[in-house]
């Protein structure tokens, strides 16, 4: 599978419909991630994530400037999200962690969810895109 291909269904995971979007699995994050949860809240979090999930980016200093980085934030997280940011960390350069383990974590209860609802194992495994052995093993690990 493609690094491309790989992100994106990582990222699927931070689907609206996802209850990782909800507030109370806010503590399962990095900790990057929780301060920038608090500053923003979850889904302006989330949508960082998406658009910079590792790397590190220089937040700007005033709201509504004319930095690129300003339009580019206010597109992925919107203008007040955006404001909110910029009064926290304005000036800082700010990591934006990839929350890879809190989304495995995540899947695979989707994944378990899934199988002990009665969904066929191969139906999991394809939609998932794991190997035969890779999502025994994970069901296994569970019993």
């Amino acid at each position: 599978m493609s690094h491309k291909a790989v992100s994106e269904a990582q990222y699927s995971l931070f689907d609206e419909t996802v209850p990782l979007r909800r507030v109370e699995h806010v503590s399962e994050l990095p900790k990057t991630a929780q301060a920038l949860a608090d500053a923003i809240g979850i889904d302006a979090t989330i949508d960082l994530v998406k658009m910079f999930g590792g790397d590190e980016i220089k937040i700007p200093e005033v709201v509504d400037g004319t930095s690129r980085m300003w339009a580019v934030l206010v597109e992925s997280i919107g203008r007040e999200a955006a404001a909110k940011l910029v009064g926290r960390f304005g000036g800082v350069s700010v990591y934006v962690a990839k929350c890879e383990a809190v989304l495995r974590v995540h899947r695979n209860r989707e994944i378990i969810r899934s199988y002990d609802a009665g969904e066929p194992f191969d139906a999991i495994r394809r939609r998932y895109k794991l190997s035969r052995s890779h999502l025994f093993r994970l069901l296994k690990k569970t019993v």
